[in-house]
């Protein structure tokens, strides 16, 4: 009886992924790192840390045909906080942008959706904690359904309530973000 209690409850282990799992993200740890510097008023630091993940900016820079990496240098070589937290913000709505679509070419792959949505959440807690955005996530989970385990909590894939809450989460937190949609 034990050998079966056992061999029921590893793959329920295994294939569970809390969203405080998740791998670190590039684009948090440099978030992290500059709002830290700004908030010690160390500016130094700051232009150190935004020319050490020059890559992450012009990155985004060819996905959104727009810069990021001079105004960062400039805002921060002219001291100008609040240019940077906006500039940092629009980064983390981008990079949520993304994974959401991502998650929209891979929705029939569960495993790998989930995951994406996990990293989503992370940069979606880092850009605000606000419920209703909150709220949305957890709908954009519950839409991706559950393969379940041996039949056993099967819900189906909706991917029409996904792109509805994929919509109403990236309209929400534009507004955070300051980005346009």
């Amino acid at each position: 009886m034990k050998k079966q209690l056992l061999v029921i409850l590893i793959p329920l282990y295994i294939f569970a992924c809390p969203f405080d799992e998740a791998d670190i993200e590039v684009t948090i740890v440099a978030h992290n790192s500059i709002t830290n510097t700004l908030k010690e008023r160390d500016f130094v630091k700051t232009l150190e840390t935004i020319k050490a993940n020059k890559k992450l900016y012009t990155y985004f820079e060819g996905l959104k045909k727009d810069t990021f990496y001079q105004p960062l240098i400039q805002a921060t070589q002219t001291k100008d906080t609040n240019k940077i937290n906006t500039l940092l913000q629009k980064i983390l709505y981008l990079e949520i942008e993304e994974l959401l679509d991502k998650v929209e070419q891979e929705f029939t792959n569960y495993q790998k959706s989930r995951l994406l949505i996990v990293k989503t959440k992370k940069h979606l807690n880092v850009l605000t904690q606000e419920k209703t955005a909150l709220e949305y996530i957890k709908k954009i989970l519950e839409s991706i359904g559950n393969p379940g385990l041996m039949g056993v909590g099967h819900k189906n894939p909706n991917k029409e309530l996904f792109l509805e809450y994929k919509k109403k989460l990236l309209e929400k937190i534009a507004m955070h973000s300051q980005a346009s949609i």
